[in-house]
């Protein structure tokens, strides 16, 4: 195999976590401190106003959660990648773009969480960043392209399942957004739990791979 192609994979690894970072901070910045100019009505307004900033807080803490997967996820890819090349660079920066854009899709479902509008840009952006994720993945590994060769096949398809189902599990909130807004909320809450499960002692794709 030729390695002519290949790009060091420390400046990707480099680059991504300087992007989470930054990413992951314009997210609170979305938390505006509440401006109550009469000092007189401060003590009865600012419960007020705090209380009413809950579809923000509800949307960061859900984005950070996802992201904070998202980079995990990452980073348990880059721990088998061995090797990068210019295919791969150029799918981690579509990869990054749909990343790059979660602090507007959250500041959007922050805004305006009770419009089906705001839930299917979020959803749909939270989709492709684990499409985008699932292609490195998928890429990496075909033929063991920019994987040791001795990488368990089986590890592989329970890697890549899970990538798939985050996917669908997304796309199947913003199908729900059009019969209810709040349950697709609350599967954005519920989702990332799944992925709490290290994907060693993942159970059911575990049987699925061995059965199929």
């Amino acid at each position: 195999m030729s390695h002519e192609n290949e790009i060091s994979k420390s400046r990707i690894e480099t680059l991504t976590d300087g992007i989470f970072a930054i990413v992951m901070t314009l997210l609170v910045l979305e938390i505006t401190v509440p401006n109550l100019t009469h000092s007189e009505l401060i003590a009865g307004e600012l419960s007020k106003r705090l209380l009413e900033l809950w579809p923000v807080i509800l949307s960061y803490s859900i984005s950070f959660i996802i992201l904070g997967f998202f980079w995990i996820n990452h980073h348990d890819q880059f721990h088998y990648i061995k090797r990068a090349n210019r295919v791969f660079v150029w799918i981690t920066i579509f990869y990054l773009m749909f990343i790059a854009f979660i602090p507007f899709s959250t500041a959007l479902l922050g805004e305006y969480t009770d419009q089906q509008i705001s839930v299917v840009v979020y959803g749909i952006n939270i989709a492709m960043a684990g499409f985008w994720a699932s292609i490195q993945c998928w890429y990496a590994t075909k033929e063991h392209r920019l994987v040791d060769s001795d990488l368990d096949m089986n590890f592989i398809k329970i890697m890549s399942r899970r990538g798939v189902i985050g996917i669908i599990s997304y796309l199947i909130a913003v199908v729900l957004s059009f019969a209810s807004i709040y349950v697709s909320l609350v599967l954005f809450m519920v989702i990332p739990v799944y992925y709490l499960v290290p994907a060693q002692k993942d159970r059911f794709l575990s049987w699925f791979t061995r059965n199929k």
